[in-house]
């Protein structure tokens, strides 16, 4: 906040306290509408990572730059509540954005020349000419074998091409949407990005390197036409792209330059884009260079393994040479099916085996109806054999041979045995094949995984402690206190929370399956039984389940992507949550090593902040409005946003049906029920006596020392003065249950200390029952309760009313602990109604 901001803050907190107040209360449903928002992009980022998704790493970019603006605008709503005291926040903030692209390491656009290479140069440069390319200008330049003429158009070329067109920011919208189990949706994006290529500009400098390249080539006597091959970088590696990108042939001259940008554009067809998404390949990550090699005119064609697990002729690793007759195109899609020929590894290979295939034509001098001689076969096999000694890795390279009979090697790539890309891709079956009974299904995955243990029902968090070892909790909700047992959990079940929960992005981290959501299960499961967890499909078996555990060991077994190694890298800083205790002196914003803990962080203050909202002096109180009402309490009320009815507007006093405020109806519903009797003499304690205990922080003359309500729609902040004792009442019931919370203090009383204590056990007794987190120290108590649907946050703002007026002045009159038993048993029967589900 700068300073002119600062200067408008304090104008209003000396001379308009009242509208200070509003702004607050706006600022505060900012805070927590970025909180939410936060939270959920967080998750989406999680899971990405924790489910193995595959997507575009641009939907990482577009999650990472809405969520850098919510944190921001949090904070922002933060500084605006409360300017003086998070100055070093922005800060803090900064300097985590700024960690992150380091982080990632995703090349820059180059779109500096050189434009084009020749085959030789490609050699030297394996990214500027691609995978394909590279590989066959380094056999250019480091062996014999015989490679057509030809030169490249450079990846920097695209980059260029791209940039020319203004394209990159349009992919990248394009490539976020896409995924892969909706493939209408995805054959539609590719289509929009294939006719953004087709209809952009070559750029003239780019124009004129090809033509240049072009003219070389003629006076070297190759007039074409010509073979255009895409080459993007990691095509031919350890991601072989094969068959995914487009190859053009028979490109005449005129037709260069349109077909040219056909391969770029082929770099966007749905098995391209595809294939790169399950190969965890960012799009700026292979920029396609295009090779460009003069037709031949092959009579056969074909493809060399160089390594085969057996031959027809016996069980021996072996060589196997493919051949078909004409152009290998017709072998590589699957039209033809080839002969082949089984060659042993020896040096010079033997022929050991041949099948004939049925699409071979005799040719003369050729024995057998086979398309290749075994002499040619022989040497196909000796180019494999030294390719495999040049690279260290077995080959599969594709070959001609034309009319005069001289063999061309076309391209050359690693060979991955077996079918590895299909099993890196095969997919578990969702449900065992004999399940056990589905004891729950439903709810929302807050955290994928299987984890089987003994059922735990946990009703408030004060019995944290006793979860044992193994168990599957199941609770009403998921606040954040879980994460300190964690590691006794094999799973978590709950009625409420949601996936963009604190818990649910700790329990993401230590692989945890969470399911939330999950209606009634808190009744469903029976505590001490065996149940497995699949949260990721939301099923909860009965008893172990082992199949399920062993898709769970195979789906973590998969290979790390290049996409989850970079995202796991990006979110050391945007996950872990490091600031788990509010109480604790290392919470503070030095501390904070991660978006997350900035919004917890954040979260947590914006709370304090509200909970103090009107300051000690009592100021923007001025326009509240007192409440008309036979009880003894004097009490002004102060409308934020849609608390009191229209029609009061011009009132100078406040009817109690002219309230609109859900939780201030539900609260007064309680402090007016017919079971509360309060004692008339009430108003007429020692207030010289409370000025003195409390310091004289309050002025007699003012009506401050009377209780007030500030109210909106769905929020409350109460304080209540009895005499004595005081108590503070701060909740939002919107309709958002992450959003939501009731948080309430209690101080003093009339009796002696003994007194006071067993009346802040009572009243800790009661709201422990009603599912609050309490905490004590002395007489003042602090209690909570987080995360929950308003339709079970008003019924207990109902039974606190009740029990304020029941316990009022009940401090003068317990003189026992069976006493506040006693108590505590009566309105535990008497109000059960207000905290059991309906």
């Amino acid at each position: 906040m700068n300073l002119r901001q600062l200067f408008t803050y304090w104008t209003l907190q000396v001379f308009a306290p009242g509208k200070l107040l509003r702004l607050k209360y706006l600022a505060f449903k900012d805070l927590l509408r970025h909180d939410k928002k936060s939270l959920e992009l967080i998750t989406d980022l999680e899971e990405l990572l924790h489910r193995n998704a595959t997507v575009d790493w641009a939907r990482v970019e577009s999650l990472l730059r809405a969520l850098l603006w919510s944190v921001e605008s949090l904070l922002r709503a933060l500084t605006a509540l409360q300017p003086t005291a998070y100055q070093d926040l922005e800060e803090r903030f900064r300097q985590l954005e700024s960690s992150l692209p380091a982080a990632v390491s995703l090349p820059e656009m180059d779109c500096r020349p050189p434009y084009t290479l020749t085959l030789a140069e490609a050699g030297a440069a394996p990214v500027l000419a691609g995978g394909k390319a590279h590989t066959l200008g380094r056999i250019l330049r480091e062996t014999a074998l015989p490679v057509p003429p030809g030169f490249v158009i450079t990846s920097r070329a695209f980059s260029l091409f791209l940039e020319h067109n203004h394209l990159r920011h349009r992919l990248d919208e394009l490539l976020a949407q896409v995924q892969l189990d909706d493939w209408e949706r995805l054959i539609g994006l590719c289509k929009e990005m294939r006719d953004m290529v087709r209809e952009g500009e070559i750029p003239l400098e780019v124009q004129g390197e090809i033509h240049r390249r072009l003219d070389d080539s003629r006076r070297q006597g190759l007039t074409g036409p010509w073979v255009l091959r895409s080459s993007a970088c990691f095509e031919d590696g350890e991601a072989s792209f094969a068959g995914q990108y487009r190859s053009l042939l028979q490109v005449p001259d005129p037709q260069f330059l349109p077909s040219y940008k056909e391969v770029l554009a082929g770099k966007y067809t749905p098995r391209a884009v595809a294939y790169r998404l399950r190969c965890g390949l960012a799009d700026q990550e292979t920029p396609m260079a295009v090779l460009v090699l003069p037709i031949i005119d092959a009579v056969v064609s074909g493809v060399v393994y160089t390594r085969e697990p057996q031959s027809p002729a016996g069980p021996a690793p072996c060589l196997a040479v493919y051949a078909v007759p004409g152009l290998g195109a017709s072998l590589v899609d699957g039209s033809k099916a080839p002969e082949v020929h089984y060659l042993s590894r020896e040096r010079p290979p033997r022929l050991l085996a041949e099948i004939a295939g049925p699409e071979c034509a005799l040719r003369p001098g050729v024995p057998g109806g086979v398309c290749l001689a075994p002499a040619t076969a022989v040497s196909l096999a000796g180019w494999g054999l030294t390719l495999e000694e040049l690279t260290g890795r077995p080959q599969d390279l594709e070959w001609c041979q034309d009319r005069q009979g001289r063999l061309f090697l076309l391209q050359a790539r690693p060979l991955k045995p077996g079918t590895a890309d299909a099993q890196d891709l095969q997919e578990v079956k969702d449900v065992p094949e004999v399940a056990p009974p589905v004891l729950l299904q439903g709810g929302v995955t807050a955290s994928p995984g299987v984890g089987t243990g003994t059922v735990w029902l946990l009703r408030q968090e004060a019995d944290l402690g006793e979860v044992p070892e193994g168990a599957v909790l199941v609770a009403p909700t998921l606040p954040p206190a879980f994460a300190a047992v964690i590691q006794r959990l094999r799973g978590v079940v709950s009625d409420g929370g949601s996936r963009a929960s604190h818990f649910a992005a700790v329990a993401r981290e230590y692989g945890l399956p969470v399911l939330v959501g999950a209606g009634d299960a808190t009744r469903r499961l029976t505590p001490g039984q065996v149940v497995t967890v699949d949260a990721g499909h939301g099923r909860i078996y009965q008893g172990e389940v082992e199949s399920l555990k062993q898709k769970a060991r195979q789906e973590q077994a998969r290979p790390e992507t290049p996409f989850a190694t970079r995202l796991k890298a990006l979110m050391r800083f945007i996950s872990p949550l490091h600031l788990l205790d509010p109480a604790s002196p290392e919470f503070t914003p030095r501390n904070c090593r991660s978006l997350n803990d900035l919004v917890r962080f954040a979260h947590e203050k914006g709370m304090a902040e509200m909970f103090s909202l009107v300051g000690r002096q009592g100021r923007g109180l001025a326009k509240a409005r007192r409440l008309e009402t036979e009880l003894p309490l004097v009490m002004y009320v102060l409308d934020l946003d849609g608390g009191l009815d229209q029609q009061s507007r011009k009132a100078r006093t406040i009817a109690p049906q002219f309230i609109t405020s859900e939780p201030m109806r539900a609260c007064w519903a309680g402090l007016s029920h017919p079971d509360v009797v309060w004692r008339q003499g009430l108003l007429h304690l020692d207030w010289e006596e409370l000025d003195r205990i409390s310091a004289g922080l309050m002025s007699l003359k003012s009506a401050r020392l009377a209780s007030y309500a500030i109210l909106a729609q769905d929020y409350l902040h109460l304080v209540l003065r009895f005499g004595y004792h005081f108590a503070v009442l701060d909740t939002l019931c919107s309709d958002n249950p992450e959003a939501n919370y009731l948080a309430f203090r209690f101080k003093g009383g009339g009796g002696n200390f003994p007194q006071r204590l067993r009346r802040v056990q009572l009243i800790q007794m009661v709201l422990e029952w009603a599912g609050f987190t309490v905490k004590t120290r002395g007489d003042l108590l602090d209690a909570r309760l987080a995360r929950q649907a308003a339709g079970l946050l008003l019924p207990r703002l109902t039974l606190l009313g009740i029990l304020q007026g029941q316990t009022c002045l009940l401090d003068i009159s317990l003189t026992g602990e069976e006493q506040v038993s006693q108590f505590v048993r009566d309105f535990q029967e008497r109000y059960a109604g207000y905290v059991e589900p309906q």
